[in-house]
């Protein structure tokens, strides 16, 4: 059982990500987005972890409630939220509205590879395992 982390109507999820040239991690809370294709992480996150939109392979177009706005794309190494680990994860780095406490957003290409029974009137994940063959 995995208690979620609510903010207003939002639930969030601590994420860690790691540094570039070293191997340790830093925690961030991720809102937990099934609208959200591609994880999101602030660009100011992603400086502080020593990336840059040197290490893009692709831009980004975020249109959200706050307006359309660009980004790139890059790859963590490592990536670990719910207790779980993918290697050479795919992000999209762009400015998010931190005024409103959102460092990020937990998408879908990191929410399909589970499976999960999630109360979201008490912001309990009762139950989470990996699904094969993802």
């Amino acid at each position: 059982m995995l208690t979620l982390i609510k903010k207003k109507s939002l639930f969030l999820v601590p994420a860690f990500l790691p540094f570039k040239i070293n191997e340790t991690f830093e925690s961030i809370n991720l809102v937990v987005d099934t609208g959200a294709g591609l994880t999101i992480i602030d660009t100011s996150i992603i400086d502080y972890l020593g990336y840059s939109a040197r290490d893009a392979f692709e831009t980004s177009t975020l249109d959200g409630a706050g307006g359309i706005s660009r980004g790139y794309v890059i790859k963590l190494r490592k990536f670990r939220c719910l207790g779980f680990e993918l290697e050479d994860f795919t992000i999209a780095c762009h400015d998010m509205n931190t005024r409103l406490g959102v460092t990020g957003l937990l998408g879908m290409n990191f929410l399909r590879h589970f499976r999960m029974d999630v109360d979201y009137s008490s912001g309990v994940i009762h139950k989470i395992e990996k699904c094969s063959g993802v």
